[in-house]
Parts: C-alpha cells; structure tokens; sequence
C-alpha cells in the first residue's frame, strides 16, 4: 500500500498549537475536532491526512482515518489504501477473535477438569 503524493508529510498544513489540557474549562469550543496529537522531536510521520493535516506513524492507520473521517472527500487511490486497510484490519481482528476463543475454550477446559479431579479427592 502507498500513500499518495497528497497526503505525504511535507504537503499537509501543519496542526494547531493546542491551547491547553483536553479538560481545560477554556470556553473555545473551535478545537473540540481537532486530535491532540504531537510528533516527537526529530521523527516524521509515515503519513499525514491532506484534510485535517492529523500525523500518523503508518500508512494503515492514514488510510483508516481518511475513510473513516472524510469518507466523502477520496480520491480513487486513498479509497482503495482504505479498502486494503480496512480488509488487513478485519483478518488481524478474526485472528485475535479467534486466538480468544480459542483462550476461553482451554480455561474452560482446565477449570472443568480441575473441579472434576478435585471433588473425586
């Protein structure tokens, strides 16, 4: 997956300076969307969104925000970095699922068969 040339680090505007704490009684309500997000000193960000200039350290989760946020705003190449995302993000989703159950199946397992063993006792 590659992140078009639009939505690269250098051609994005830069966020605002936050004004304070997200629970700071400020009585702006103007950054209520915007993220409190920071880029480290000396890093950059693998992508950057074109349309609210958000920084983040992979191309997945760029592309995951873009359809998500500004589904209506895509062009044909971020929507298909969504569609392949958002395809990674539900088989990675299905393997953690499945590993769960999996988890629960074998403590159900171990309990029942310890409670068996401990009333023969």
């Amino acid at each position: 997956m590659t992140v078009p040339d639009g939505a690269l680090p250098d051609d994005a505007p830069a966020l605002p300076a936050p004004d304070g704490d997200a629970g700071s009684a400020s009585g702006d309500d103007a950054d209520v969307g915007v993220p409190e997000t920071a880029v480290p000193p000396g890093e950059t960000p693998a992508a950057r969104c074109r349309h609210c200039g958000r920084p983040f350290p992979d191309e997945a989760g760029w592309a995951l925000h873009v359809g998500e946020v500004h589904p209506d705003a895509l062009d044909a190449a971020e929507r298909e970095a969504y569609e392949a995302a958002d395809a990674a993000e539900r088989d990675d989703l299905f393997v953690y699922h499945m590993k769960v159950v999996v988890a629960l199946g074998l403590l159900y397992s171990v309990a029942v068969l310890g409670y068996m063993v401990l009333a023969t006792l």
